[in-house]
């Protein structure tokens, strides 16, 4: 087997994305990457990101993208051995992570491996569950107004935005932070996020994120704690759900906190299915 690192993005893409279309439902999140990577190569920060696949005799085995100062992002594969390969060559390149993040098979087996080599200690930060929908529950849909988010709305996005970010622990330093709402600004201006009223104010939030070749992401939901169990997240997920099938996507895909047993059960009223499990790590000094 053999490791190569790539510099072109339109180069790396092309290569890999029948190997990432074989699995798209459990490697959605790599396809968003890569989508926002071709329109902007510093979109996640200003190092280059390594795009590295692993191959044998010219079949790509494994993908893997490092964003810094994000983690180490694997793809799917049902060759798990092609983990030991890859850590081999980061670490052939003095490359220092801090931490990973896949499917769950291949992330404890890359942290297991990286750690023992490294001298590092693993933190689990997250265990999130992908899900995929074909079809909505019309049951779920409700009645209430579902709107595009505009200007007009920013100033609440951005505070539901940064509450969810903090409440969820997705991220602690203060330019991810900073570079997160920036994005969330041009969403805005992208008509990507979405708005549930009732009586004619917001009380819940969706985004439209990132697009597989058929399908698409929906992330950001987000309902303040003094407005839940209500259904409020529900129909707003059930209302954005409908209409990216109804813009020709043939299915949508979202992820949950498996340490949220009551958003798993909202989702799959709506008719999400479970399709990956993925684990999130960092890296401690010991």
């Amino acid at each position: 087997m053999k490791v190569e690192f790539f510099e072109d993005i339109n180069e790396f893409v092309d290569l890999v994305f029948p190997f990432l279309l074989k699995w798209e439902a459990e490697n959605n999140i790599l396809f968003m990457i890569l989508n926002s990577l071709k329109e902007n190569m510093h979109r996640y920060g200003d190092y280059k990101p390594y795009l590295t696949v692993v191959s044998d005799n010219d079949a790509i085995k494994l993908v893997s993208i490092w964003t810094p100062p994000y983690n180490q992002l694997l793809s799917y594969t049902d060759d798990i051995k092609t983990i030991d390969i890859l850590i081999e060559e980061l670490i052939n390149k003095n490359v220092k992570l801090p931490g990973v993040t896949g499917f769950k098979e291949g992330t404890e087996r890359f942290v297991n491996i990286w750690c023992e080599k490294r001298g590092l200690k693993p933190q689990l930060v997250r265990n999130t569950r992908g899900h995929k929908l074909i079809e909505v529950a019309e049951e779920t849909l409700g009645n209430r107004d579902f709107i595009i988010g505009t200007e007009l709305h920013q100033s609440i996005i951005l505070q539901w935005a940064k509450e969810m970010i903090l409440e969820a622990g997705l991220m602690t330093e203060a330019d991810q932070m900073n570079r997160t709402l920036n994005q969330m600004k041009q969403d805005i201006k992208a008509q990507k996020i979405f708005l549930l009223e009732d009586n004619h104010m917001p009380v819940s939030m969706a985004r439209k994120a990132g697009k597989t070749p058929n399908g698409s992401l929906i992330n950001f939901v987000y309902t303040p704690p003094d407005l839940r169990r209500r259904g409020y997240a529900t129909e707003s997920v059930a209302k954005l759900s409908k209409l990216l099938l109804e813009e020709g996507n043939d299915y949508c895909f979202l992820f949950t906190d498996l340490a949220n047993p009551i958003s798993n059960s909202i989702y799959q009223k709506i008719g999400y299915r479970p399709i990956i499990d993925l684990d999130e790590y960092k890296f401690l000094d010991v």
